[in-house]
């Protein structure tokens, strides 16, 4: 992603333009968005500020974001939203939010161990597990505040949902931190996880995003959700990402005559 669905929007007809906003572009306003007109639909695949700043743009202008710049900012503050999925019932592990990492010594001992996650982190960059106080206390973070969560093993293996508005995958994985190799095995979507998945969605106001979850024991929690993930080992997501797309734009060009851009 985002290729794979520029492929397939491609062949089914579909005028896209693409837009790449990362460290390696330059891209300039007028380049980007001087032929953008209100009733466009915008996609973002990307957390990089560069790119955050022209979908803010694109909604200034008019366009259909999918999702909402809003809705992208909450999603990556990670403290915030495990929040918001704790008040509304979902099984979010208990989670800190610390400044720095002495501070976090001050929790019991069964608090321990912990995973450090920056509260903006994403593709498990800067996790980091502590065992104990004194793990704590020699470590060097350098990403800011330190979001901790209780580290739920899982036999080093994570469960992922995937979900393209009403369409919801699993697939089973190894856990990024546990130095296991291999492939996405998928899995039957229960009701259970689709249930779980679709209340993520509700309470976040996202309509295509990913849920980590853990298992341990009986119990699964949810440790994390990321607006538009890769959807990897799902080779139905394009097509299904691609429709939700165009739905978009038939409904927006019914009112505007306006185009298409990813």
């Amino acid at each position: 992603m985002p290729l794979a669905l520029h492929r397939w929007l491609y062949a089914a007809g579909c005028p896209v333009g693409l837009a790449i906003a990362d460290d390696d572009s330059r891209p300039l306003r007028a380049l980007v968005w001087g032929a953008l007109e209100p009733g466009d639909v915008v996609l973002a695949r990307s957390r990089h500020p560069l790119a955050l700043a022209l979908l803010r743009e694109a909604e200034a202008i008019g366009a259909r974001t999918y999702e909402k710049w809003a809705t992208v900012v909450a999603v990556r503050d990670k403290a915030s939203s495990a929040l918001v999925l704790a008040r509304a019932g979902l099984p979010v592990p208990p989670t800190y939010l610390a400044s720095q990492a002495s501070d976090l010594a001050q929790l019991p001992d069964d608090a321990f161990p912990l995973l450090l996650k920056p509260p903006e982190g994403d593709n498990a960059r800067g996790l980091v597990v502590v065992r104990n106080r004194g793990e704590v206390e020699r470590l060097n973070w350098k990403h800011g505040l330190i979001l901790a969560q209780p580290y739920l093993d899982g036999d080093g293996v994570d469960l992922k949902l995937y979900v393209a508005g009403t369409d919801v995958w699993a697939v089973r994985r190894p856990s990024p931190i546990s130095g296991l190799n291999g492939d996405p095995i998928s899995v039957q979507v229960s009701s259970e996880l689709r249930d779980m998945a679709m209340a993520c969605g509700r309470v976040l106001g996202l309509r295509l995003f990913g849920v980590d979850v853990v298992e341990s024991g009986d119990a699964r929690f949810v440790v994390d959700v990321n607006e538009f993930p890769n959807y990897t080992g799902i080779d139905d997501a394009p097509e299904a990402i691609g429709r939700l797309l165009l739905a978009e734009a038939a409904a927006s060009a019914a009112a505007t005559n306006g185009g298409m851009h990813a």
